[in-house]
Order: C-alpha cells, then structure tokens, then sequence
C-alpha cells in the first residue's frame, strides 16, 4: 500500500487549496492509498533557526509539529503540497514548511530519504496558469534537492473566490486523477 503525505498551505479551511489538495487525496484513497493530510495553518511549526543541527543528522532540535512531519515524509512514498500565491510566491505557511524541510537533504545537498513523488497544487487570483511560472520553477529546484520530484503541478487560475475550484467540475476530476496516479 502507497502512503501519501498531503499538506494544506492556506489560513482559508475550505477555500480553494483545501478543495483540490483534498481531491486529490479521496483519488489517492480511491486507489488504495494510506493518506495523511496536514492542515499547515493549524499547526505549531516555527520557523527554522539557523542552527544546523540538521546536518548532522536527520531532524531538528526545534520542539514542534515538524517533528511528526518528518516521520511522516520518511515513510511516504508520495508527497501532495497545497498553496494559494501571495505577492507572486507561496503563502508564507508553505514558505515556513519549505525552510522546515532542510533536514531532508543532508550536508552534501543528497536527499536523506530518497525520491518521492511530488504534486504541487496553486490556486491563484491571475487567470493565467504561467502567471507565475518562474516561482513555481524555483519551488520545484528547491524541493528536488531534497529528494521531493514534482510529477504534477495544478494551478487554480482566477480564484479570487473560495469556491472557484470547487465549482470547475474539470479540474476536480484532473486532481482526483492525479491523486490516483499517486497511489500507483
């Protein structure tokens, strides 16, 4: 059985982000998947301090929900992270996880608990999808470096309404199968 990690990265429960992040969830658990889904705003995770004890060995001494986020990453084969973009990037929850991510790779930039499979998920107000192109680019050559290999990128393009991903019946039904292409 495939396990799949899936991050919400919005202060909004049930706008946009959480409505495909979770759709792709119910395919990956269509298809068999064991999913864990973790709401980032709800969360305690501060930020990182710089310590760099993490390149020493996997982990971080910060005393926070990180550390079943690691655990979690570890064990997933496949890795699901949500974001609305603000001021051209992603919210600053997922900017927070990203940083909180470093012990992922270890001190010769090699990632500590392999590849897994990775599917980034945007939703944003510009009706274009390649709005924000560049950014999503540099998420995507910042993750692989620890080991999480963007396989899919959906973007929610002009979602300035918390309902619009819900109410486009085809972008729901691409993220319930790239959700099943997870548990594969």
């Amino acid at each position: 059985m495939k396990k799949v990690v899936a991050f919400i990265g919005s202060p909004r429960k049930n706008g946009n982000t959480a409505t495909l992040v979770l759709e792709v969830v119910k395919g990956a658990e269509a298809a068999g998947a064991q999913v864990k889904v973790f709401p980032i705003n709800e969360m305690n995770i501060r930020p990182c301090q710089s310590c760099f004890s993490c390149r020493k060995q996997y982990g971080c001494p910060i005393d926070d929900d990180m550390k079943s986020v690691y655990e979690e990453i570890k064990q997933a084969d496949a890795v699901v992270i949500g974001s609305p973009v603000y001021m051209l990037q992603v919210s600053g929850q997922v900017k927070v996880l990203f940083d909180r991510l470093f012990p992922l790779m270890d001190a010769d930039f090699s990632p500590r608990c392999g590849i897994k499979k990775t599917v980034m998920i945007y939703s944003q107000g510009q009706t274009g999808a390649d709005s924000f192109k560049a950014s999503f680019d540099l998420n995507a050559s910042v993750l692989q470096v620890m080991g999480l290999q963007i396989a899919e990128t959906i973007v929610c393009t002009g979602a300035n309404r918390p309902d619009t991903a819900a109410g486009d019946a085809k972008l729901l039904q691409r993220a319930f199968e790239v959700g099943r292409k997870l548990a594969e």
